[in-house]
């Protein structure tokens, strides 16, 4: 068993035999409201069930709660969200480390919503990563850093959040030297990995990472 969370939240899950692995792993798994019906619907336990508890169905929550799951209840009316909330919690268990599923849906403005948690979770100490059957999603901070990858896989790399200066890629397709990225640019989208570790590194700023899965 690993020393991360799984944080499901209420957004789409189209295949949970993708997740088996990650979740069998875990140290605990965290169902943001609405998720647990998720987790009901394909039979799969959970430890915490965090939220407002206006999404879950009340047969699911009884269900869970009937098997000792960990009910955390917040006002319907708040600051956070759900998901936001549920980071919270794991946090306070001194867990640094989630992976979050579930979190693209029809809902957009919510997937904007968790991709912004990416930087909430890295300002209190919690490396949070998203992902789902196509991405892989994380955050790249200033410095030096390795990413693991596949050799051959599609990397991408966004700026929400700015111009972001000096940044290096090597073993990549399309290498770059000390460039400056300008807010809005999609120069960095469609990258391709040469080897099984990448390198970037960034003087000011940061870049959300995309793992794109080969099949997509």
């Amino acid at each position: 068993m690993n020393d991360y969370a799984v944080l499901v939240v209420n957004g789409g899950i189209n295949n949970i035999d993708f997740y088996k692995n990650i979740i069998d792993n875990a140290k605990i798994v965290v169902a943001s409201d609405g998720a647990a019906n998720i987790l009901y619907r394909y039979n799969n336990d959970v430890d915490y069930i965090i939220g407002d508890l206006d999404s879950i169905s009340d047969d699911v929550l009884n269900y869970y709660k009937e098997k000792g799951v960990i009910v955390k209840k917040y006002p319907v009316k708040k600051d956070k969200t759900d998901s936001e909330i549920s980071i919270d919690e794991i946090n306070k268990m001194d867990i640094k480390k989630i992976f979050m599923i579930g979190a693209k849906g029809d809902r957009i403005d919510h997937f904007i919503s968790n991709l912004n948690l990416l930087y909430y979770a890295d300002d209190i100490g919690v490396s949070l990563t998203i992902v789902d059957e196509n991405n892989e999603i994380s955050l790249v901070k200033e410095g030096k850093n390795f990413i693991d990858v596949r050799k051959n896989q599609t990397i991408s790399f966004v700026s929400l959040v700015g111009n972001v200066y000096g940044i290096t890629l090597k073993d990549f397709e399309y290498e770059l030297d000390n460039y400056d990225l300008h807010f809005g640019s999609s120069v960095l989208t469609s990258n391709v990995a040469k080897k099984e570790r990448v390198f970037v590194e960034i003087r000011k700023g940061s870049l959300i990472c995309i793992k794109i899965n080969n099949n997509v």
